[in-house]
């Protein structure tokens, strides 16, 4: 896009532009709009408003979000935004737009990671510290339940007693559950935000929020960077071939599944024919198998 851009009275920016707006939720831009240092103040306002950590600790430092490997083949993760607290909690933000498979299996494999990554041979294990593991998705992880938002810890289900020194817990935020109606959070309005597809509905979301503003308008200035927006296509294919890849696997499965049964009846009626003296001719046109086949029953 060659549209210029003009500024307002209250210092944000104006875009002369279409609807055409790069969704927040797509992982590239969700790091590029929280995973930067620059705009770290985005990423404190969304965290505090459904993590609950103290106020000093959100000095946050961001942190490679590539996770370590202790051997040659292990499995090599990169991390949507990892950073660090004040006193060195380490929290993960993952988006998932897609269902993926495994999905509780693979956090569990990160959070794992997250903390064996703190502590080296000899080390103590007092070193390790919080490791907190958030993930958003489009898609309903838990549809017996109405909330949105779901914390997990240890804890004893008999007595409700939770396992405080267990440096670990979990937080999903399911954005096909939002409530179309404002619940008055702060993390509505950036699930909301989230959710958003229209200029429209950006706009009216950034109202009531400096930081949701600020988010708003770097995402303006990603749509119009053509290089972002390239990136941003090509994810999307990669996702949607991806998608068909698994749909056809899934259908020639059950494909395969059908013929498969199909040939086990078939070998079946072959069976009782031929114990009931039937000639192997008349076998294949019952069944439609060959002679080869009817020869090893």
């Amino acid at each position: 896009m060659t549209d210029s851009l003009a500024k307002t009275s209250a210092g944000h920016h104006t875009y002369r532009m279409s609807d055409n707006i790069l969704s927040p939720t797509n992982d590239w831009i969700f790091k590029l709009l929280f995973g930067d240092e620059r705009n770290k103040s985005t990423l404190i306002d969304l965290l505090k408003s459904f993590v609950q950590l103290p106020e000093e600790e959100y000095e946050l430092v961001y942190l490679d979000t590539h996770l370590k490997r202790e051997y040659d083949d292990d499995k090599f993760g990169i991390l949507d935004v990892k950073v660090k607290t004040k006193t060195g909690q380490i929290v993960h933000i993952e988006i998932q737009v897609e269902p993926m498979p495994d999905m509780a299996k693979r956090l569990s494999f990160y959070k794992s990671k997250l903390i064996t990554s703190q502590i080296n041979k000899g080390d103590s294990y007092e070193k390790i510290q919080p490791v907190i593991c958030v993930c958003i998705t489009s898609k309903p992880m838990f549809p017996e339940v109405m909330e949105y938002l779901n914390r997990f810890f240890f804890y004893n289900p008999a007595n409700g007693l939770r396992f405080r020194n267990i440096p670990e817990e979990i937080y999903t935020l399911e954005l096909s559950k939002l409530p179309q109606s404002s619940d008055g959070s702060t993390l509505w309005e950036w699930m909301k935000f989230l959710t958003s597809k229209t200029k429209e509905e950006f706009e009216m979301i950034a109202k009531g929020n400096p930081e949701i503003r600020k988010a708003t308008d770097i995402l303006y200035e990603l749509s119009q960077d053509e290089k972002v927006r390239a990136e941003y296509e090509a994810r999307e294919k990669a996702w949607r071939d991806r998608i068909s890849a698994i749909d056809a696997g899934v259908r020639r499965g059950r494909e395969e599944g059908w013929q498969g049964g199909r040939k086990e009846r078939e070998v079946e009626v072959a069976r009782n024919a031929i114990a009931k003296g039937f000639t192997l001719e008349k076998v294949c046109d019952i069944t439609g198998l060959d002679t080869e086949t009817l020869a090893k029953l």
